[in-house]
Parts: C-alpha cells; structure tokens; sequence
C-alpha cells in the first residue's frame, strides 16, 4: 500500500506519440491520471491534452517536470538526440529520474543512453515491445524489459499500464536482441511470401486458392494471414507498421548480427528487399509493400 501511494504521487512523462506510443501514453494517462507530454505532432499531443494530459514544449522541459520518463521514438539518431542534445531530456532531469526506452533502437544506441544518463545519476532501462498498435491501445504488449533486474522491477507499475506480460530479459541490451530477433522473422517472412505469390502468378495458379489455403497449412504465419492474404493482396497498404520502420529496423538486425558474428546471410537478402521497396517509394505504406517489389500490378491507387 505504501509503494501504490508512493507511485501515484510520481510525475510520468511521455516523448513519442506515433502510432505505438499515442496509444500507450493514453493507457497511462487513464491509468495514472497525470502525464506530461512531448511530441512535434500538434496533433497527436492535442488529443492527450484533451485527456488530461500536460503539454510540455521541449524534451528538456519534459524532464525537469517528471520523475519517470518514457521514450517510444521512431528511430536510434531521434532518440539520442532527444536525450542527449543540447536541449534534451537529460539537461533537465535531476539524479534519481528514471527512463524507460521502449523505442527500438538497436544495442549500441541503449548502451549509450544508459551509460549517458547513469554518470547523470538517472536510472535506464530499455524495453522495446512485442505487438503493434492495437495492442498499445488496449493495453496488451509484451514488453521486452532488460537492465537492472531492481530498477527494472521498480517500474514494473508503470509498464503493466502499458502491457499484459513484462518480460525482464537480461542485462541492457537484451530486450533489443529479443526485439530485432523478432522482427528479424516477422518483417522477413514477407519478402519469402512476396516469392510465393509471385511463382503461383505466374505458374497460372488460381491466386484466391493461395490466399485461402495457405493460411491453413503449415506455411501460414500471422504476417501470411494479417498483413499479405487479408491486406497487401488485396491492395491495401495503410499502415499498421510502416515499410520505413521495418527497413530501420532490418538494418538494427543487419548491424547487430555483424557486431556479433552471428550468421546472418538470409538478412541480409531480406534487407536488399526492403531497400528497393524503400527506392520504389513505398516507405510510408504498410511493410505488406514488400509485395509489390514482385508484384507491382497490386498497388492500385
């Protein structure tokens, strides 16, 4: 009861309103009922403002009114900047803040915030997450948390706000090689479906019967069923996850498997796929765009 009296006196603030982080600073402004809030999207700001929420007009700021930080930024360069910069967060956090990153950002970028930020006297941990942005808006993430296994469990209230399973993976860093090891997966099955729907086209096969049988046989995968058969297929391409966010992220995997020595030629012909799907302008679409790099004839706009 203490702990619980103590956490709802604590300041939360919240830089990044994308698609994942609108939907996650919004469970913690219902759930806590206070939250500070950065982001350059007017917009995504005016609707938590409308919440409840308190707009802060820089990272700095933010920091200097908040005792918890969390970060959901779209790319490792944002996030150092935002944290590390002449006006960042950490000129105006005072010893004894805590932040959560849970953008993806790969293992150096971490390192170095944690490193940064713990001669500052302010407590890190990194905790990309599992699920996309209707998981973030119920609240049903699996949250990949790794760093100190203390400061971790110490912010565990704040993170079961934002996710249904907290995983505490190792020390900083593990829950970046949790995270792009999952993407490594989930982002490269479709440059193998975009291959699959491409030989069936044209071997002359009926494409509805690819679409439906699949699904059911071995070969199926939640990115086969929920973003190539049920979306790109069919020509849709509004992001759930943009192709821009899966290239960033193929090239963490990329790098981080070669800092590592770990095997990673099959990657590597995935991250070739999404640079020409990148070249052929489909950034902003959905990652279910990788198929038009074999199959332009599906984007129908």
């Amino acid at each position: 009861m203490k702990d619980e009296n103590m956490n709802s006196k604590k300041r939360i603030g919240f830089i990044g309103l994308g698609l994942m982080g609108s939907g996650m600073a919004m469970n913690i402004m219902k759930k806590h009922g206070q939250l500070n809030v950065f982001d350059l999207d007017k917009v995504a700001v005016a609707q938590l403002v409308a919440s409840g929420a308190t707009q802060m007009q820089s990272a700095k700021e933010l920091g200097a009114n908040s005792d918890i930080v969390v970060l959901s930024l779209p790319e490792p360069s944002i996030s150092l900047a935002v944290v590390l910069g002449k006006e960042g967060l950490i000129q105006g956090l005072a010893p004894g803040a805590q932040v959560i990153e849970m953008s993806t950002d790969g293992i150096e970028a971490v390192r170095e915030l944690n490193e940064a930020l713990s001669k500052h006297g302010v407590g890190f941990i990194d905790c990309p997450v599992g699920k996309g942005p209707a998981a973030a808006k119920t609240g049903d993430l699996r949250i990949f948390a790794s760093g100190d296994p203390e400061v971790c469990s110490s912010l565990n209230w704040v993170l079961s706000m934002m996710g249904s399973k907290v995983d505490h993976c190792g020390p900083i860093g593990a829950g970046q090689a949790i995270k792009l090891a999952n993407n490594l997966l989930s982002c490269g099955y479709g440059a193998l479906i975009s291959e699959a729907y491409s030989m069936a086209k044209k071997a002359g096969a009926n494409l509805d019967i690819f679409c439906d049988a699949l699904p059911q046989t071995a070969a199926n995968s939640w990115p086969l069923q929920n973003v190539f058969v049920n979306k790109a297929f069919q020509g849709d391409f509004t992001p759930y996850f943009r192709l821009s966010a899966a290239y960033k992220d193929y090239k963490l995997v990329v790098s981080m498997a070669e800092s590592l020595g770990s095997p990673i030629r099959a990657g590597k012909s995935v991250l070739a796929y999404y640079a020409e799907a990148v070249e052929a302008g489909h950034s902003h679409r959905d990652f279910g765009a990788l198929a038009l790099v074999n199959n332009p004839e599906l984007l129908r706009e």
